[in-house]
């Protein structure tokens, strides 16, 4: 199946670090179709994971399902938009797949 669903992702609240999205199986292109979804506002950027500073772009994101389009998978951080920590849930797939029902 094209469509990968990753297990939740906790996601650090706003002061704590920034977080990579679960790693790619091994030799898939990281060029991907990306939604996350997430009962809070989140951020989401290409800031250092593992690090509090935010060193890069990022954009807020309400609660909800968000579709980033076609992204380098390898390069999401995503924090939490709040004081406490939230769980994110992702799913992605090739750009080269057709798009899954009731996608976007």
């Amino acid at each position: 199946m094209a469509v990968v669903f990753a297990l939740p992702v906790t996601i650090n609240a706003d002061g704590g670090n920034w977080v990579s999205l679960p790693a790619l199986p091994a030799n898939m292109d990281p060029m991907r179709a990306v939604f996350l979804s997430a009962a809070a506002a989140f951020n989401v950027g290409t800031c250092t994971a593992g690090q509090a500073t935010t060193n890069s772009g990022f954009f807020h994101c309400p609660s909800g399902k968000v579709s980033l389009g076609v992204v380098n998978y390898n390069s999401i951080t995503v924090r939490a938009v709040g004081a406490t920590t939230i769980s994110l849930f992702v799913y992605h797939y090739a750009s080269t797949d057709d798009v899954p029902e009731g996608a976007g």
